[in-house]
């Protein structure tokens, strides 16, 4: 049908990315449903947070908002949330490329069989938002889970958006992660910090 919109499965890895990022791809004409998988996320606690901030995201901006529990993805033998843990120990905090290789792909390939089970032909991630993410990565990891699933990952390097994403947190209240996500880049961001402090005394 001539118009019709075009639907797309946005991964999404917090409410302040996506507050951007959605709207970003609303504009270009999509149809935007949220995904929210990211077996990444340590303690749980943190896991409950970033949660309802995609929530409280969702509701705002009128979002359709499907989230999948890290122990209900992979499969029979094994869940998500322990292939990620296997996989994250098996790199170790020597091989953060590696890590993080990892991670993106774990995410992205769920995200694109989802999209072909639910027949949406298009997928991307609010990752693409992100100085601090590897972008080449990324592109990789959506163009063969795309080739897998037989879906098609749109990447956009939308890295200029990433300011907007301090402004509509504060407007809509979302709570706002201090490090990426797994419990090894919370010690490295912990690092990182301690080391500019210590820079500027």
């Amino acid at each position: 049908m001539a118009g019709e919109m075009r639907r797309l499965l946005l991964h999404s890895c917090c409410g302040p990315c996506a507050s951007v990022a959605a709207p970003a791809w609303r504009e270009q004409g999509m149809e935007v449903r949220a995904l929210f998988f990211n077996p990444n996320i340590e303690p749980p606690v943190e896991y409950e947070r970033r949660l309802e901030a995609m929530y409280t995201l969702a509701e705002a901006i009128d979002l359709p908002l499907e989230v999948v529990a890290p122990e209900a993805a992979g499969d029979e033998t094994q869940p998500a949330l322990e292939v990620w843990r296997d996989a994250g120990r098996a790199a170790g905090p020597g091989d953060r490329e590696g890590r993080c290789r990892l991670c993106v792909v774990m995410r992205l390939f769920e995200t694109a069989r989802r999209a072909a089970e639910e027949g949406v032909p298009s997928f991307a991630t609010t990752l693409a938002i992100s100085p601090h993410q590897a972008h080449d990565q990324i592109r990789e990891a959506g163009l063969m889970a795309g080739a897998t699933f037989d879906v098609e990952f749109l990447y956009e390097d939308q890295r200029a958006l990433f300011p907007r994403h301090y402004e509509e947190s504060r407007r809509l209240g979302l709570y706002r992660q201090p490090y990426c996500g797994c419990a090894l880049s919370k010690w490295e961001a912990w690092h990182e910090r301690q080391a500019r402090r210590e820079s500027r005394r």
